[in-house]
């Protein structure tokens, strides 16, 4: 898993993935829910990547403790999302087959969703892949290695979507319920 805890919140007016939303940070509503999937699967690990010291030194500390997180510095992603895509690769790429693309502000994506579109994707054996509801494709995303040159061809603030769109052949839908889930907060 990739988790893009890097975003500069234009919109938001400040730093939400800092912002206390339910009593904690917003970043770590679905970071906490993607480590304790983590304990379940020995092979699953997250490589957490954002330009934020905060963030990192947080996800560093839990790695040194030994659980499977990756910290994984960017500064370069406040140039855009490929830049974040791209370090994610670098840091997972060369030991998976396939990773799952999340971003750190969609608090609602539960628990459960995540790990059926996972378990759906591995199943699959998924080239690429996406949650969706209603029709309406959403994160997280799914690419296997086949795909991971493209990712890192990606530039400026282009997103794994742009690739999805290329190869519609090649994408696995996976339906959620509750369109809530898909949601990311955009603004205070």
């Amino acid at each position: 898993m990739i988790y893009l805890a890097a975003g500069n919140s234009r919109r938001f007016g400040t730093n939400k993935l800092l912002y206390e939303w339910d009593g904690r940070p917003m970043y770590e509503h679905l970071f906490l829910k993607l480590v304790h999937l983590c304990e379940g699967c020995p092979d699953w690990r997250i490589a957490v990547v954002t330009q934020y010291d905060e963030i990192y030194e947080q996800v560093r500390s839990m790695e040194k403790e030994g659980s499977r997180v990756q910290a994984v510095f960017s500064p370069d992603s406040k140039k855009g999302a490929a830049y974040s895509i791209r370090e994610g690769i670098k840091a997972l790429g060369q030991v998976t087959d396939a990773c799952a693309f999340f971003v750190a502000d969609q608090p609602y994506l539960r628990e459960e969703s995540i790990k059926r579109f996972l378990i759906e994707m591995e199943k699959q054996s998924a080239k690429l892949g996406s949650v969706c509801c209603q029709n309406i494709a959403g994160s997280p995303t799914w690419f296997s290695r086949e795909y991971y040159p493209k990712l890192l061809g990606l530039s400026g603030d282009e997103g794994g979507r742009k690739i999805l769109r290329a190869y519609p052949e090649d994408v696995c839908y996976f339906e959620i319920e509750d369109m809530r889930e898909l949601k990311d907060i955009d603004v205070p």
